[in-house]
């Protein structure tokens, strides 16, 4: 789709369709003049309520000479718009536009900015908005789908901010963009079935990915996994046929920077649970299980748009867990890079093992200033949180509020979960230094991401468990039905906005 922006309320910008923001009890004149927003009211079509959407079919005026179609958009109250509203408004108000056969739109922002946003904010959430409620993923469809599809596609998009500085609305859908693009690559990946993306094609797919956005890509095989002795991760990937894989992916700002930041990312491809097989309902979504690892590619992708001043780096471990005759056993007993020896008691905790690989190979290798894992680690977190939220764990203080303001601003919203050293202990293992699994039966996410602070060691490291919000099975407003990307805004938005953290003494344990 194509973006700019322009002066003006956006009536006169020649598209098929106007998205009009308009928050509750609109005071505008001229928009009750032209669309009796009051009687909208009365008939409670139409309030201005946060996530209403309505359609107007407006008088013809003739080719060119204004849109067919007004499509409002709630904002709610006045004094509460935020980004994620004018996201949210967005992303619904642009499907309702491509649902009314619109090929153009034009967004006028002025209802949005005032006391709540500045019109740079405002551009970006509503590029953001725009373009990731447009989504869809077509590859899979046959050539009448395409076709059809092709028929229902919306091309052009102006982003109206009335007497706004054009400068800063042009900053803000810049980076609007750069973090839709971002999230649509790992939305894209992760929708992905698992017969076309099996590690070592994954893998090859993220090569490819990397030489586009321009980011450096080193890719770890089977061999060279077991020259690094990574035999956690290479049990999960045991009872597969396909060979796991690590990506590398490294943006550097130039030469002589500081030491990077890190993102580490889970990348299960298809996981059937191992000998602990998983039951068969649902088990078609546990090709999102590599979500972690997708919101680190598509991060990278943003990054590369952004170009922050800090070097970043991002990691992926890709493996199946699948069921074969030389499968990891319960029982069996492992070596992890770090040393480490782990008991192996359910073979369904296997995205701790394959993180706990990773995140010290990136810790070695690129001593980093912080790391940043995402997995869909554990049900026991979607059962605490639900699947809107983002569990939160961390061992630095400042990064954790970093990390949950960034997760308000961009709508990937996480909450703060506890990580006391009675978490720790419950991991140890009776044969081995640790287990993969505490035998509690409650407590499940906070045990997992006690069992991987130890791999994490003395860096400054914050585990999101992104369980829940991974995927949705229905659309929400700039999320439509499938895998959502999460994760990949926030993780952009850190590195563009990076500071150095400050020294911190002890560890952050509790909320």
């Amino acid at each position: 789709m194509r973006l700019s922006v322009a002066a003006g309320d956006g009536w006169s910008e020649g598209t098929d369709a106007l998205i009009l923001l308009i928050p509750e009890k609109s005071k505008d004149a001229r928009l009750e003049k032209a669309l009796a927003l009051s009687a909208l009211a009365k008939r409670g079509v139409f309030e201005g309520k946060r996530d209403q959407v309505y359609a107007l079919r407006l008088p013809r005026r003739g080719a060119g000479r204004g849109p067919e179609v007004a499509v409002l958009a709630g904002l709610g109250k006045a004094d509460e718009a935020a980004q994620e509203t004018v996201r949210r408004a967005c992303g619904a108000a642009g499907r309702k536009a491509r649902g009314e056969g619109a090929r153009s739109v034009a967004v006028s922002l002025e209802g949005a900015i005032g006391r709540s946003l500045k019109a740079e904010e405002a551009a970006r959430a509503a590029a953001e908005g725009l373009e990731l409620g447009l989504y869809r993923m077509e590859r899979f469809k046959g050539a009448k789908g395409r076709e059809k599809l092709a028929g229902e596609r919306v091309d052009r998009a102006v982003l109206c901010g009335g007497k706004a500085s054009p400068a800063a609305l042009r900053r803000g859908m810049k980076l609007g963009r750069a973090l839709a693009e971002g999230t649509a690559v790992a939305r894209d990946l992760v929708n992905t079935p698992s017969n076309e993306k099996r590690p070592p094609s994954l893998a090859a797919e993220v090569r490819r990915i990397a030489r586009r956005a321009g980011l450096r890509c080193t890719i770890l095989d089977d061999r060279r996994l077991r020259r690094l002795k990574m035999g956690a991760l290479l049990a999960v990937a045991r009872g597969s046929s396909a060979p796991a894989r690590v990506f590398i992916l490294e943006y550097r700002p130039g030469r002589g920077a500081a030491r990077p930041i890190a993102f580490v990312g889970k990348g299960v491809t298809f996981d059937t649970g191992g000998i602990s097989i998983k039951p068969s309902s649902g088990l078609e979504l546990m090709t999102t299980d590599m979500s972690g690892a997708a919101a680190v590619v598509g991060a990278m992708v943003a990054v590369a748009r952004l170009r922050p001043r800090v070097p970043v780096v991002g990691v992926g471990a890709l493996v199946e867990n699948m069921l074969g005759a030389d499968a990891t056993r319960p029982g069996d007993i492992v070596r992890a890079m770090s040393g480490a020896t782990v008991e192996i008691h359910n073979t369904d905790a296997e995205g701790r093992l394959v993180l706990a690989d990773a995140l010290h190979y990136t810790k070695t290798r690129f001593r980093p200033q912080c790391m940043i894992d995402l997995a869909t680690l554990t049900g026991a977190c979607v059962v605490a949180l639900g699947e809107k939220l983002t569990g939160l764990y961390g061992t630095h203080d400042e990064l954790l509020a970093r990390v949950k303001r960034l997760g308000e601003e961009t709508g990937d919203r996480v909450w703060h979960m506890p990580l006391y050293p009675e978490f720790g202990e419950m991991m140890k293992g009776k044969l081995a230094d640790l287990c993969n699994i505490s035998g509690a039966r409650y407590g499940g996410a906070n045990t997992a991401a006690a069992f991987l602070q130890h791999f994490a060691g003395g860096t400054p490291w914050v585990h999101l468990d992104i369980a829940g919000p991974a995927h949705t099975s229905k659309d929400e407003p700039y999320r439509p039905a499938g895998g959502t990307g999460v994760g990949v805004r926030l993780l952009a938005e850190l590195a563009r906005t990076w500071t150095p953290l400050p020294r911190q003494k002890g560890k952050a344990f509790g909320t």
